[in-house]
């Protein structure tokens, strides 16, 4: 059965066709750079959470390592999932704000991640998605998962170099910007060879319910631990302590996801590398 093509999205041939007319290139040009830029909006607050929890437990700068690898996991599956991030990541906040409203006192992190989890998969499985569904996730994520850790690595063996620790902003800026290229650069052999182990991911309905879950999860978990920095949770807590200095730092790191992934997008599509939403 012929995949369905969805008229909405930029077509491969004219993202790449040097034919296009300039005002359209241009036109192009911002459009991925906006795209890129709302991806590196997601991928902050996952870095710099991360990263603020390993600082905390004394991880060092071999934080970079593993914060980045997972933002850039995460990162690949909200942007390779379409439709289904979009209702895992709503759900996810939906519900972590409504507990953490109706109920006193604080809320503890398990109740409030598998609260959001369950409901998102019963969402998921009274729902019906697009056809395209993510059953090529895995190698977008392990796309995502290696671009993230390459520039992870770079900046955790560059900054003992370094007489101060790196700006958070330039960081994921940095991240950003390299994880887009990477990505957008290695995904078609990830999947390739994923899919030469025979594993696309299916049934469809089973992938998305747990996609969807997982998703909600992760974010209710995201809102829980700024909601704890504003509360005053756990202040004596590694927990807590990540918190307070995510909520200070968050602003920072926004801006340089932003900036970052706007900048690896209008470079995307300056040196023509072909969209990648017909995977």
């Amino acid at each position: 059965m012929a995949e369905v093509q969805y008229l909405a999205e930029p077509r491969v041939d004219d993202a790449t066709d040097p034919s296009v007319p300039p005002r359209s290139r241009l036109r192009l040009v911002l459009v991925r750079g906006i795209v890129w830029g709302l991806i590196g909006l997601i991928y902050a607050p996952v870095f710099a959470a991360l990263y603020a929890l390993l600082i905390q437990v004394g991880a060092g700068s071999a934080s970079y390592v593993p914060a980045a690898a997972i933002a850039g996991a995460a990162g690949a599956a909200l942007y390779g999932s379409k439709e289904v991030a979009l209702v895992g990541a709503g759900v996810g906040a939906l519900i972590a704000l409504c507990l953490l409203v109706a109920l006193p006192g604080p809320v503890a992190l398990p109740i409030v991640a598998l609260s959001a989890a369950a409901v998102a998969a019963v969402v998921a499985l009274t729902t019906s998605f697009p056809a395209r569904c993510s059953h090529h996730l895995l190698g977008k994520m392990l796309a995502g998962f290696s671009a993230g850790g390459v520039g992870g690595a770079i900046l955790a063996l560059v900054e003992p170099l370094h007489p101060q620790v790196f700006a958070l902003f330039a960081v994921l800026a940095f991240l950003v910007s390299v994880n887009g290229v990477l990505y957008v650069a290695g995904v078609r052999r990830w999947v390739a060879w994923t899919d030469g182990l025979r594993f696309k991911m299916r049934p469809c309905r089973v992938v998305e319910t747990l996609v969807i879950s997982v998703l909600a999860g992760f974010t209710a978990a995201s809102v829980w631990l700024l909601a704890g920095s504003l509360m005053g949770w756990n202040a004596e807590s590694v927990f807590g302590d990540a918190a307070d200095a995510l909520y200070r730092q968050l602003p920072v790191a926004m801006f340089g996801g932003l900036f970052g992934g706007a900048v690896a997008g209008v470079l995307l599509e300056l040196f023509r590398f072909s969209w990648v939403h017909d995977l």
